[in-house]
């Protein structure tokens, strides 16, 4: 609990901080500019001390998760914005201040009407004011202790300093239409606290007395008590009546419709506060489920619902949470109380007491001259007696004999009002006398159905009305109200009084002559609003016989004088200076009075035109006088307000002008003023730009009128010139920023080529550097395979070889696609047959696929093709180790075949050129539509968990390749049942016996006989399908010198260990000057790797030796590095061609088959 003291300070403080953010509204927020955010944000108003703590006793009574009265504010804002849009145009339209004001209006500006509007508002508002004064009072009991007589007089503060809130920040000035940016600032951050103590609490309960929202539930759900909240009866038609309820506070709620309307500043505010209005609403109604359960199973029942908020951190004596909760119940009150005394005292002044006082002193004091401060006064002392009959209601009534169910009851009232207004905008039948019986109806069903009911629980102990008696008796009320509105509406009716309409077809009731009128508006209205309305007439006000004001000019007048003084006492004020039209004037009076009438009404319409429009206007008649202007021109030019008058020639303004310097430097001479005269004279269109002393720019368009005179219009093009500045400063800084963004892309460009240069010449040596060791390697492996073969360690070094095997594809594969990422991969073209090529790349796969229980078939072909023949085996090597590698079970067939097409994207060799298809097929399990595109990209594996060997570089590198060859590469695929790769290449003759002549294999490494691919053909490839050749009984080398010239010690060491097993005599050197030492004579074979120390090369070494033993020697070029030169050098000298890492098989074949050194 908490002391009197503590609780009073916490109330002062809080009341402080709202004027303080008032103060600071007031001063920074500018009067008409929208503010949106702070717009949806003060229609929370509607969220009073009830919505703050009562809420919670409906949750708790029907389990209601979303209030009904919310609801149906949330239905009218989605689905009747257009009535809300119509209405706030309506009110900013003719300056409307309030409900009575708006109603009135629509039927004629009927007095009455908004007096009995103003009276019904009063007996609605005043007990639901006292409501908030006495929640205020119940919060302060629960929250300290035995402070009965202390309460009171915390109360009794609390509503003087939201009197004096009120009268300070909503009237400060006598117009009504003057918008209040601090009260609107204030009203919005006391919904932004409702909202979060609301929430502090629902978070304290749900997470702090429990474990989350679900360990409530489950805690409800044993509990007699909260069990009748869940399962509580839902009662949908008192949730009907309470929507019907929640619609009619939207429109009828003075403070409702203060905030909604009085307070508008533009469309854009009502848009937002269309969806965020709404979302505020929702965020209040969250956390009551939840607080209802809680007071149920913490609580005692003797704990009134309507205190749970407050009353669950009390229990768990958490005083800070109390203190949040406290001082959001207080923000709900304060908030309501403010907007709701401010916006009835303004009806009550402006409807009753101001046109009350005015008949009684214009009667006693017919001359009697008003003084505005006095109906400022009248306004303030009004706001002070409703809060004043409020408070005293609390003390007096509320107290000691409570109505029940107020609230519902007070807004039921008020809810009589809402079938007047909507038919009174919307029915054109409606009439005075229908919209008076209808009130009179609907009050009557209001207190026979929810006041006498009420009345008779509070004083004699009747039981209190239910919430379902009190709905239907809101929709018998509300029933009533509507059929006797129809009915007398039917009967009275005689032509159509539907809103402003009626206005323009009455004549003016008034005689004012216009020198009275401007002496009225002068005392009432503002000075700016009245010199602003006396510039615009075209009559000397001064003369005593400036003739009477025409119906436009009252019109216009009088809602002027509405918003400043409401439109009763308007009414009032120009009746108090009417004159009685004399009918026996003589006809001819009446047609000239009636002529300058029409005259003076032209000028006004022409005035008003041009008032409102953003540019300066001046316009001169067919004598160059001055006929009319705006107060922007004055503005513009800064002209006294007296300088500029009707019929003044141009020259003296332009004369006046010239000696403020306007014209620039030069001094505008008489006879240059003359030119400009003779100029407008003329009738030519002008359009120029002159920049003012003060800095302005201003641009002039001048346009002659039809029949003589002259219109120009000035605007003011300051922001847009500075703009155009800007912009050209904006295109020179971009234009300098891109050609320096050139220059650097430029450098950044050559930084790339340079980079990529000395990225491919990296590969190339790295290429090198690596395939050494795999060249040791796998000589050793291989030597090791033969020498344990058929032992212990067979297994194991096939395993080696194997790995080794792996190995080097993978290295390889990277290398080539580094070559084809930097384009320094040129294709080398020649004619060669085609089963020089497919047969020995199908033997060697035969193993593997025997080593799968697959068949490996071939068809071979005597077919000569033309391409680059080492990038072709790559694509095919590539695709049959795909086709191997995902058929699990069956077959694999390498095979040809035929088709002619035209050449389009191809690089014929002919006009026509006949073209054939490599086509690898298999039994494996397909590839997918969706993948059959995406298997070609790089890093892609179509099956990653069984088959993750390689690294998914393969069919990258067969598109990249084929597009390099331009041969395109196709894809046939069934799930299930296999796939179909093929690649096109173009065909130069079909007869092996004519190309084999003359057709030599560019890689002899991989060369079989004619005898090998006879036993081949037409049959299944399998390990077994050669029948091994008897041993010759020495080795092949046998005798044979041979010089290894080799810089890598492992390598030599190999290389000698291999060659020797074949019986030849190994003489090793690592350069030049060592080989010719080593082998003054000539050798049998030359075997010369190609890069070797002190920057020698394999091909000079040849070159060298050859020269010193005066002949050729028959060799091998034995290199890591691939590029095409090499090879083309090592051809020159007579060597072959063999790439590192050297396999013995292949080395063994190329010595025996072509160099013929076998015995």
């Amino acid at each position: 609990m908490l002391s009197i003291w503590t609780v009073g300070t916490v109330v002062a403080l809080y009341l402080l901080a709202l004027f303080a953010i008032a103060f600071w509204g007031d001063k920074r927020l500018r009067d008409n500019q929208q503010h949106p955010i702070l717009y949806s944000l003060g229609l929370g108003v509607h969220c009073t001390s009830w919505a703050f703590f009562g809420t919670t006793s409906q949750a708790a009574e029907y389990g209601w998760a979303v209030i009904p009265t919310y609801m149906g504010i949330i239905l009218t804002m989605a689905f009747a914005f257009p009535v809300v849009l119509h209405i706030s145009r309506l009110c900013q339209q003719h300056n409307i201040s309030s409900l009575a004001d708006l109603i009135g209006l629509k039927y004629q500006h009927s007095h009455l009407i908004a007096a009995l509007i103003t009276i019904l508002c009063f007996i609605g508002v005043i007990p639901y004011i006292a409501l908030q004064l006495d929640a205020i009072t119940k919060s302060i009991n629960l929250i300290t202790p035995d402070t009965q007589h202390s309460t009171q007089n915390v109360s009794l503060y609390v509503a003087g300093l939201m009197a004096i809130f009120a009268i300070v920040f909503g009237t400060r000035t006598l117009n009504l239409t003057d918008k209040h940016p601090g009260l609107l600032l204030s009203i919005a951050f006391e919904s932004v606290v409702k909202l979060v103590a609301l929430w502090v609490v629902g978070i304290f309960v749900c997470f702090y007395l429990f474990d989350g929202v679900l360990d409530l539930v489950t805690q409800a759900a044993s509990s007699d008590a909260a069990r009748s909240v869940i399962y509580a009866d839902r009662a949908p038609w008192v949730y009907l009546s309470h929507v019907l309820l929640g619609v009619c506070s939207m429109f009828v709620l003075p403070r409702q419709f203060h905030m909604n309307f009085v307070e508008l500043n533009g469309e854009g505010e009502l848009r937002t506060a269309r969806w965020l209005f709404p979302l505020y609403l929702l965020g209040m109604t969250v956390f009551l489920i939840p607080l209802a359960l809680a007071g149920k199973v913490l609580l005692p029942q003797s704990v009134n619902s309507d205190a749970y908020v407050l009353a669950l951190p009390l229990y768990a004596e958490n005083m800070s949470v109390s203190i949040v909760a406290f001082v959001g119940g207080l923000s709900a009150t304060t908030s309501m109380v403010i907007v709701a005394t401010l916006a009835l005292g303004i009806m009550i002044a402006n409807n009753l007491v101001t046109p009350l006082w005015l008949k009684l002193r214009l009667r006693a004091e017919p001359n009697h001259t008003m003084q505005p401060s006095k109906i400022l006064t009248i306004r303030r002392l009004t706001v002070l007696v409703v809060l004043s009959v409020a408070l005293w209601y609390h003390l007096n009534v509320s107290q000691s004999a409570p109505l029940v169910k107020s609230g519902i009851i007070a807004i039921a009232l008020l809810g009589q009002c809402f079938p007047v207004l909507m038919f009174g905008i919307y029915w054109q039948r409606s009439t005075k006398a229908a919209a008076v019986c209808a009130l009179f109806a609907g009050f009557s069903f209001w207190v026979v159905y929810l006041l006498y009911p009420s009345i008779m629980s509070s004083y004699y102990f009747n039981s209190p009305p239910s919430d379902a008696e009190l709905g239907i008796g809101f929709a018998y009320s509300l029933f009533a109200n509507c059929v006797t509105f129809i009915v007398v509406s039917y009967i009275t009716f005689k032509r159509p009084l539907h809103g402003i309409e009626s206005e323009t077809l009455a004549s003016p009731t008034f005689a004012i002559r216009i020198k009275d009128l401007t002496a009225l508006t002068q005392r009432v209205l503002d000075p700016a609003v009245h010199e602003a309305l006396v510039n615009q007439l075209s009559v000397n006000i001064s003369d005593a016989n400036s003739g009477y004001a025409n119906h436009t000019l009252l019109q216009r007048t009088e809602k002027l004088l509405s918003a400043q003084v409401g439109t009763p006492s308007a009414r009032i004020l120009l009746g108090a200076i009417t004159e009685t039209k004399n009918d026996t004037l003589p006809e001819l009076v009446d047609w000239v009075e009636e002529a300058s009438q029409s005259f003076q009404f032209n000028h006004e319409v022409l005035q008003s035109s041009v008032q409102n429009i953003e540019q300066g206007i001046s316009v001169l008649d067919e004598k160059l006088q001055l006929l009319a202007w705006n107060e922007r021109y004055i503005e513009m030019f800064n002209y006294p307000r007296s300088f500029l008058k009707t019929g003044m020639s141009i020259e003296s303004i332009l004369a006046y002008n010239a000696e403020r310097g306007l014209f620039g430097n030069a001094t505008l001479t008489n006879d240059e003023i003359n030119k400009r005269i003779v100029y407008m004279k003329e009738g030519s269109r002008y359009k120029y730009v002159r920049k003012q002393p003060d800095g302005k720019v201003i641009e002039l368009n001048g346009s002659p009128l039809p029949g003589g005179g002259y219109v120009t219009t000035y605007s003011d093009i300051t922001e847009y010139i500075a703009i155009q500045e800007a912009l050209e400063r904006a295109k020179s800084e971009l234009e300098g920023r891109v050609v320096a963004r050139t220059e650097e892309l430029q450098h950044a460009k050559l930084e790339a080529d340079k980079a990529n240069e000395s990225k491919t010449k990296f590969l190339a040596a790295a290429g090198h550097d690596l395939m050494q060791p795999f060249n040791a390697a796998t000589l050793f492996a291989a030597m090791l395979a033969q020498k344990t073969k058929g032992g212990e360690l067979a297994t194991l070094s096939e395993g080696v070889v194997s790995s080794l095997n792996s190995a080097e594809s993978l290295l390889t594969m990277l290398l080539d696609m580094t070559k084809l990422e930097s384009g320094k991969l040129a294709p080398q073209t020649s004619s060669f047959a085609l089963d020089d090529m497919l047969a020995p790349l199908v033997q060697e796969f035969s193993v593997i696929a025997a080593s799968k229980g697959l068949t490996l078939r071939y068809v071979p072909t005597q077919l000569v093709i033309h391409s680059d023949k080492n990038l072709l085996r790559r694509i095919v090597q590539n695709l049959l180790s795909n086709a191997i590698r995902y058929t699990t079970v069956g077959k694999v067939l390498v095979g040809i075949r035929r088709k002619y097409s035209k050449s389009g994207h191809q690089r014929p060799l002919k006009s026509t050129t006949p073209l054939i298809d490599i086509c690898v097929y298999d039994t494996g399990a397909g590839i997918p539509n969706h993948q059959q595109s995406e298997i070609f990209n790089e890093f892609h594996q179509l099956d990653e968990t069984q088959n993750a060997q390689g690294l998914g570089l393969g069919l990258t590198i067969v598109e990249r390749m084929g597009r390099l060859l331009h041969h395109p590469i196709s894809l046939v695929s069934t799930v299930n049942k296999g796939s179909k790769f093929s690649v096109s290449v173009p065909c130069v003759e079909t007869s092996y016996s004519n190309s084999n002549s003359n057709i030599k294999s560019a890689d002899l490494a991989h060369t079989e006989t004619a005898e090998t691919r006879t036993k081949t053909t037409n049959g299944a490839i399998a390990p077994s399908a050669q029948t091994p050749r008897a041993m010759p009984s020495k080795p092949f080398l046998s005798g044979r010198r041979i010089l290894l010239i080799e810089n890598d010690a492992q390598i030599a060491q190999a290389m000698e260990v291999l060659l020797s097993d074949w019986g030849a005599v190994v003489l090793v050197a690592t350069n030049i000057a060592e080989s010719m030492q080593a082998c003054p004579n000539p050798p049998d074979l030359l075997l010369v790797d190609y890069h070797l120390d002190a920057s020698e090369t394999g091909t000079q070494a040849a070159s060298q030796l050859q020269e010193k033993w005066g002949r050729k020697v028959p060799g091998v070029l034995i290199t890591a590095n691939r590029r095409e030169g090499i090879r083309d050098a090592a051809s020159d000298l007579g060597l072959y061609y063999l790439p590192k890492p050297v396999k013995p098989l292949a080395l063994k074949r190329l010595l025996k088959n072509e160099l013929k050194l076998a015995d």
